[in-house]
This record gives C-alpha cells, sequence and structure tokens, in this order.
C-alpha cells in the first residue's frame, strides 16, 4: 500500500510534479551527452515520491519543500573507479554545484556507504528557459558498477527494511570493503595479469598463432575489432581443410588477388584460400557446418558455388 500523505501536500506536491518530470528528462539527455566518451554502463534518473518527501520533510532538517536536495536524483554507473572521478569532473563544470559530497577519502577501517554526489542546480542557460525549476536541486551520484549492483541488491533490506539489523549492516560493510579491492583488481586486471609468466597452453597458442599470422597478411584497419571470435572461427575452417595455420599462410601468399580484395572480410579471404586450394576436402568435411557464402566470394572464388544450400547460412 502506498504511503499516504494530507491532501493539501500532495497539492502543493502535484503542482511541482509535471516540472520536474520535465527537469528528469533534460537532466538524463544532458548526462548521457555529457558522459558519453566516458561509455557509462547506465545512467538512472527518478523523480522522488511523494511518500519519501514528505517523510523527509516530517524530520524537519529543511525550512520548505524545495530545499529538499535530491528531488530528482541520479546515479551515473560506470565500469572502473578512475571513470567515476571523470565523470563528476564532467559535471562539475557543466552544473552549479551547490555541494560536494563523500568526495575525501574516508577513514581506513570505514565501509559505509558512501558514493560520491554533487547536489548541483541546472545549468544556467537551462535555467533561464525554464525558470519554474531554478531552485530546483538535483542529487547526482557516480559509483561503479560492482558497487551499483551491491546497492541494488542490500537497498530494500539494509536501509527501507522493518528493523534495524546489527548483522546485515555489518554484512553489507564487509562487502562494501571486498568489493572496493574488486573494483581495483578489475581497474589494473590487464597489468596484474603479467606479473607471472604466461604459461604454455596450446588452445591458446595456437589461436594467438592465427591472429598473429593475419596480423602479419593484413593492417589493422582491415581486420576485426574482436580478434579473439575471428581467430575461433578461422580455427574451425583450418580443421575442415586439414590446414596448420603455417600452410595456410603460405598458400595464401600465392593469392595476392584475394588477400587484397577490397570487398572480402578477413574470414571471407580464409574460405577463399581454402576453396582455392582444397575444395573438396573442404566441402566435404562441412557435414552441419554453415557458411556463410557472399556473392563476392563467388565471383572471386568459383568453387564456393559448389557449397550446398544446406551447408550456407541465408541472409
Amino acid at each position: 500500500m502506498a504511503f499516504k500523505v494530507p491532501a493539501s501536500f500532495r497539492a502543493a506536491y502535484d503542482e511541482l510534479a509535471s516540472e520536474l518530470e520535465v527537469g528528469k528528462k533534460y537532466l538524463d539527455s544532458r548526462l548521457q551527452a555529457e558522459l558519453d566518451d566516458l561509455n557509462p554502463v547506465a545512467i538512472q534518473v527518478r523523480v522522488k515520491d511523494a511518500g519519501s518527501i514528505y517523510a523527509k520533510l516530517q524530520k524537519g532538517e529543511s525550512p520548505e519543500l524545495l530545499d529538499l536536495d535530491d528531488l530528482i536524483a541520479a546515479r551515473a554507473v560506470f565500469l572502473h573507479p578512475q571513470q567515476v572521478s571523470l565523470a563528476m569532473e564532467a559535471c562539475q563544470k557543466t552544473f552549479t554545484v551547490i555541494e560536494e559530497r563523500n568526495t575525501e577519502v574516508g577513514k581506513p577501517d570505514d565501509f559505509r556507504y558512501q558514493q560520491p554526489h554533487l547536489i548541483a542546480g541546472f545549468p544556467r542557460d537551462y535555467v533561464e528557459r525554464k525558470p519554474a525549476l531554478a531552485r530546483v536541486k538535483v542529487e547526482i551520484q557516480f559509483t561503479t558498477y560492482i558497487q551499483h549492483a551491491l546497492q541494488e541488491s542490500t537497498h530494500d533490506v539494509i536501509y527501507k527494511g522493518a528493523r534495524f539489523s546489527w548483522r546485515e549492516h555489518r554484512l553489507d560493510s564487509r562487502l562494501r570493503g571486498l568489493l572496493e579491492i574488486v573494483d581495483e583488481l578489475l581497474a589494473n586486471l590487464q597489468d596484474l595479469a603479467q606479473v607471472d609468466e604466461e604459461p604454455p597452453y596450446p588452445l591458446f597458442d595456437s589461436r594467438n598463432r592465427i591472429i598473429e599470422a593475419a596480423q602479419e597478411i593484413w593492417d589493422d584497419g582491415e581486420l576485426p575489432v574482436d580478434l579473439r571470435r575471428f581467430a575461433i572461427t578461422v580455427e574451425g575452417l583450418l580443421k575442415l581443410s586439414g590446414f596448420d595455420v603455417a600452410d595456410w599462410l603460405a598458400v595464401a601468399q600465392e593469392h595476392g588477388d584475394l588477400i587484397h580484395a577490397y570487398s572480402l572480410t578477413p574470414v571471407d579471404k580464409v574460405i577463399g584460400v581454402i576453396l582455392r586450394d582444397r575444395p573438396g576436402k573442404f566441402i566435404q568435411s562441412l557435414k552441419k557446418r554453415r557458411i556463410l557464402v557472399s556473392s563476392e566470394l563467388e565471383e572471386l572464388v568459383p568453387q564456393a558455388i559448389k557449397i550446398p544450400q544446406e551447408n550456407r547460412v541465408r541472409f
């Protein structure tokens, strides 16, 4: 059941609510634009409901409704702590900052919920167009994906529960300390992985040879962004044809017209070389495997026409 508020307060809230919704939409779009370069995982914006506002006013800490600092609140979520800092700096330049919270390093034994916040007014140019929002404060919180997940998981239990629980609060603090460590590990994952020497692992070693071979033949701009998926795809194709990487690379040098064709992707070119050199073995080995065959590939490699329809990906 929703928290009931007096009709007199409801009337005051309803008068402001439509303006708050307008401000919410603006804040959402402005944050999306300002933080786009930092690749936020999520940006959440909400308007505080009437029941929550009334209960907060009952604490007696704010003289009036428009003195509340989170009538509109946003949370910007990022993968790593470094992005959190950069996002806060970007918002400090955009919004009229009233107060910064939780920006100082806490006590070494304190792991309470204390993600950095900005309490701010809307940008001056926007307020000139929307004077009804001139006194409305917004709260912008910055956090990492891991801390966000914990907050979402524990909020109703820890902060909105029916009773106070020492054990629940203690567990929440312990988890925050643990996840702070995980945040730092993930942010420096690549460096940490280099601490020990890379052990030999045949599966990864063979796939890395495929990537290295591709980099010998093609420029970075010609290769797909996801080189690991490319290597797995090519690995399967080479197995079907009985090629190892070195043999395929040697044969590929004989087909410069195909290797440097603008109309084909690197995977298409791998298939093309295989079809020119070992069409029979490759096609016989397909069984239930499907191949994406473009008209451009058939034009440059007529052997591709022999790939049965049941072994083709349709598009």
